[in-house]
């Protein structure tokens, strides 16, 4: 009996310290996985503010060309911390404006803050809608939005509020000290036209930014549409950093299984949170690789269609210049056809006409020599002697022949023309009505010519 006590002991003790491993094991792996879902979970809320694809909660890469584009030294304000600022001159459709970037990140890189202000901006309220509809697209919530008092001769602002930002009223001891130019050193500060000292003297409104994770949007226009914007993602929560815990002396003794099982516990979930960190780094660069290289194709995609557009228009235009100039070609054929017919038809008119003109010429000056022969034997005296047959003969017989001539040359030339055989015909006939006229004239008994008078 007095040996079974201590064996019961020994076995209870045993139960008791496995029952105890395995509800550590259990514990711990629910931690584990807690941690995890609360790590991510943030991550994944603090990816949803962003300025320019840079989202708060996001680790920087330094040894990256875009981040040594800023000249960066440690915070003033936010121990720990480091400030790092650039600036750059761009310009759109309707100006050129500078663009300020600012951000606050933790020595490890971690994003805190995201800054992008503008100066000239445009915009007018329309256009102030627009972009705050399209930002409440893109973040999922919806805003609270604040509007400047309206002053005569100030441009009009309005600030919109996403996440859990909250805009505490500056006191007024430090909008003093603001108006004359210097900082406060009150935090982050946003006012309504992006200046604080005329903010200030103007009495406008001047906010703290303060609480959670949040996105701001603000600008300020005129009525010409120039003013100020000014885009910031912001967490405040983890601005301020813990002070370093005092050194702890405790007595060296043997760990107890609760202090060895949270040992192991924080180191793995130190150890799972510098690989989720890590882990996040790496899916948002694939992310930002996977966006440009889907942009890249859409690009790809847009140009090759732009060409197959233009060397459609190009095809089309040419085959709409071809059947122009082959209607014009035909065109130009059947107006020339056309020319030809109607310079035959004024040919064959004027060949007409010309050997109409010659046929009257023809035949006038034969008429006219015949009258005249008439009237000179009509004019010779009856009774005068026949005192030179000889020579009225030879007179006559020359007139005959110069007669024969001019008609024979007259119907040589009315040959070459289109009525030749016509006009060979009517010569002939007056040719016969001639000879019948000389033969009757000489067949008359002539008198004899007067003499010749010195």
């Amino acid at each position: 009996m007095s040996d079974q006590s201590p064996t019961t002991h020994r076995f209870n003790v045993g139960n008791d310290r496995r029952r105890l491993r395995i509800e550590a094991a259990t514990m711990k792996a629910g931690i584990v996985v807690l941690a995890y879902i609360v790590l991510y979970g943030n991550a994944i809320a603090a990816t949803e503010y962003a300025v320019d694809g840079l989202a708060v909660g996001t680790r920087l890469n330094f040894a990256s060309a875009s981040y040594r584009e800023y000249k960066c030294s440690p915070s003033e304000q936010f121990g720990g911390l480091t400030w790092c600022q650039k600036t750059r001159t761009d310009k759109d459709r309707r100006g050129s404006y500078i663009a300020a970037y600012s951000l606050l990140h933790s020595r490890d890189g971690n994003i805190l803050y995201i800054n992008r202000s503008q100066e000239p901006a445009f915009s007018n309220p329309k256009e102030a809608e627009v972009n705050i509809e399209r930002y409440s697209r893109k973040v999922g919530e919806s805003p609270r939005i604040m509007k400047m008092p309206h002053r005569s001769g100030l441009p009009d602002g309005l600030i919109a509020v996403w996440g859990k930002i909250t805009l505490e009223p500056l006191d007024q001891e430090s909008i003093k000290i603001l108006a004359g130019g210097k900082n406060p050193k009150k935090g982050l500060l946003i006012d309504y036209i992006r200046n604080f000292a005329r903010s200030a003297k103007e009495g406008l409104p001047i906010y703290r930014i303060d609480g959670g994770p949040g996105f701001i949007w603000a600008t300020s226009f005129d009525q010409k549409g120039r003013g100020a914007l000014r885009l910031a993602a912001v967490e405040v929560s983890r601005f301020s950093q813990p002070p370093d815990p005092a050194p702890v002396v405790v007595q060296t003794a043997a760990p107890t299984h609760e202090e060895q099982w949270q040992s192991e516990s924080n180191q793995t979930i130190e150890k799972l949170q510098a690989d989720l960190a890590i882990s996040i780094n790496k899916i948002a660069e694939l992310e930002k690789a996977k966006s440009d290289a889907e942009r890249a194709v859409e690009e790809a995609e847009q140009a090759r269609l732009n060409a197959e557009n233009a060397k459609q228009e190009v095809e089309q235009t040419r085959i709409a210049e071809k059947m122009t100039s082959d209607a014009l070609v035909a065109q130009l054929r059947a107006d020339k056809a056309a020319a030809g017919a109607r310079t035959s038809r004024w040919e064959i008119a004027l060949y007409g006409s010309v050997g109409g003109l010659l046929f009257m010429l023809t035949t006038s000056t034969i008429g006219f020599f015949i009258k005249r022969r008439k009237e000179s034997v009509s004019k010779q005296p009856v009774g005068e002697p026949r005192t030179k047959p000889i020579e009225v003969s030879a007179q006559c017989q020359n007139s005959r022949a110069e007669l024969e001539p001019s008609a024979l040359s007259l119907g040589i030339a009315i040959s070459e023309v289109a009525f030749e055989h016509e006009l060979e015909e009517e010569v002939a006939t007056i040719n016969a009505a001639q000879d019948e006229a000389v033969r009757a004239v000489i067949s008359r008994p002539v008198a004899p010519c007067a003499p010749a008078t010195s």
